[in-house]
């Protein structure tokens, strides 16, 4: 079995079985939003730990709740996964930047 890990925006990380398809979603923070439209609409993650998985046309929620358009939460959940995303963004690329002058600063002590 392989299962491929990726980090989201807001705390969130991804596996996803290769052999099955699954997809899960695990809360590593202390609560996140992600759109995630297997769910038709914004899943909030109430707190650690929380999951949710989708497999094929199947959808389970563990501490979870969904949020849709015209709810009244739904304008700030997306203002919230908006901000996420741009942390995200900002610190992923300052990582690599870190990464790329650490190389650049080995090369030039050569």
């Amino acid at each position: 079995m392989t299962v491929t890990v990726t980090k989201k925006p807001g705390g969130i990380t991804q596996l996803f079985n290769t052999e099955t398809g699954r997809v899960t979603y695990k809360c590593k923070a202390e609560s996140a939003y992600m759109l995630l439209e297997a769910f038709g609409g914004i899943v909030k993650f109430n707190q650690k730990g929380a999951i949710a998985t989708v497999t094929g046309h199947i959808t389970s929620l563990e501490s979870c709740d969904v949020i849709k358009k015209g709810h009244s939460e739904y304008k700030e959940a997306l203002l919230s996964i908006i901000s996420a995303h741009k942390e995200f963004a900002q610190n992923v690329s300052d990582s690599y930047q870190k990464e790329i002058q650490e190389l650049e600063n080995k090369l030039s002590a050569l």
